[in-house]
């Protein structure tokens, strides 16, 4: 979404630039100072329309971040809250603990988790980079 916002504004000043130069080749008429007043003025509202964009992506990482961080912290709780769930003993069982088949619904539910937690991470941190280069870059 800002993404596209922002590859509009760039095409947009390229264009504006491509103008210039074009105004300003020798085998070009002159441009009157209106057409050049209208130019400078484009380019000054491409220019605040870019930086709009850019501060609009930069909140965005910010919040990419931000879940990130909030992805985290439940996965650490939901994966304490397993094995504490795992290390309680039901009265009455033998002193392993639960059963086996509990057992291993229990593992294969904190293994789905781990796994969708890390691929859903591997996703933000992949953003999280286009961003940052098409920001650097």
């Amino acid at each position: 979404m800002g993404n596209e916002r922002l590859a509009r504004a760039l095409t947009r000043i390229e264009d504006a630039a491509a103008r210039l130069d074009r105004a300003a080749a020798p085998a070009a008429a002159p441009a009157g100072d209106k057409a050049e007043a209208a130019l400078a003025a484009e380019i000054d509202a491409l220019r605040a329309a870019h930086s709009s964009e850019i501060e609009d992506r930069d909140r965005t990482i910010a919040k990419l971040r931000a879940d990130l961080d909030d992805i985290g912290k439940l996965k650490d709780e939901e994966i304490a809250r397993l094995r504490a769930e795992l290390a309680e003993r039901p009265a009455g069982l033998p002193a392993s603990g639960i059963d086996e088949a509990e057992y291993k619904a229990l593992q294969q539910r904190c293994e789905r988790l781990e796994s969708a937690t890390k691929s859903a991470l591997s996703g933000l941190d992949t953003l999280i980079a286009t961003a940052e280069a098409q920001n650097h870059g």
